[in-house]
């Protein structure tokens, strides 16, 4: 797989802290900057799929059930 450099410019202090914070999780700056990045990425779209979700039950007056009937169904497969 082919890989791409991207630059920024952050401040001095903030390098340093990163970098501390890199170093106390024992990973390089760049580990920890495509982590984050990916992340968040990752998040946003899980946050996109349970807002549709929860719109689409709503359109649809779905009901919920409780965890304990949830774990009745499951223990029934």
């Amino acid at each position: 797989m082919s890989q791409s450099t991207i630059t920024f410019r952050i401040p001095e202090e903030e390098k340093a802290l990163v970098a501390e914070y890199a170093k106390a999780h024992n990973a390089s700056l760049t580990e920890l900057y495509r982590n984050a990045v990916l992340e968040k990425i990752e998040n946003e779209l899980d946050l996109n799929t349970l807002q549709t979700a929860i719109k689409i039950s709503t359109e649809n007056k779905e009901k919920g059930i409780s965890q304990d009937e949830m774990e009745k169904l499951i223990n029934e497969l």
